[in-house]
């Protein structure tokens, strides 16, 4: 997501940390430490934003980047014939931005995200939260939409770095992790691939032979 996995920082925080006043940061900590769940968080650090629409744009602009190999890496699953979905806590207000400044082909790749706008100098917040959510630190529920892919028959692959990415990282087949969630996965002894970028994301996957932590993916039980 937008957190720094397709992303390279975390837009989220780089924009509260620009726009709000210092205050936001007791919130983000306190969801960081497990006493808050990502609904509070977010609402709480809301509370707390001051900016402007243009100026937040000029900044998405100038100080986000896309992580190495993400186009091509898509591209080439695309071929595969393998079914993509991105899946954020993040908002639509910088993330549909981004993909469309970054030039990324969206063709069949459904992005679920909750909703973000500007009103009277605030970023006003609607949550899109899942169905069947079981997890107080995530509100899209990417462990729920990995189970659902598995329940169709697919193999899910998933790439993560952050605290909201742990219950899907305990669910999917294989894990491609940064920072946090690396971190996580190794204290709680989950197999996980490293992500530095999506250059070497591809030659793992489609490496031959199969790295051993892909093969999850290729059963054909």
């Amino acid at each position: 997501d937008f957190a720094g996995t397709i992303s390279e920082d975390d837009v989220f925080a780089a924009v509260f940390r620009r726009y709000a006043e210092p205050a936001w940061l007791g919130a983000h900590a306190d969801y960081h430490a497990g006493e808050i769940s990502l609904r509070d968080a977010y609402r709480e650090m809301a509370r707390h934003f001051r900016g402007g629409e243009r100026d937040f744009f000029s900044f998405l602009r100038d100080k986000t980047s896309l992580r190495r190999g993400f186009s091509p890496l898509l591209s080439r699953l695309r071929q595969a014939g393998a079914r993509i979905l991105i899946v954020s806590n993040g908002f639509d207000i910088y993330i549909r931005y981004l993909l469309r400044r970054w030039r990324i082909d969206l063709r069949g790749v459904p992005v679920r995200c909750h909703h973000a706008f500007f009103r009277g100098g605030r970023l006003r917040l609607r949550f899109r939260t899942h169905a069947r959510l079981r997890h107080r630190n995530c509100l899209i529920g990417k462990a729920e939409t990995v189970e659902e892919l598995q329940g169709l028959g697919y193999r899910v692959c998933f790439f993560g770095n952050g605290y909201s990415d742990t219950p899907a990282a305990r669910t999917a087949d294989a894990v491609f992790a940064r920072t946090e969630l690396a971190a996580y996965c190794r204290r709680e002894g989950i197999s996980h691939l490293p992500l530095k970028d999506f250059r070497a994301a591809e030659r793992l996957i489609f490496k031959d032979p199969p790295d051993r932590r892909i093969l999850p993916l290729l059963r054909t039980d």
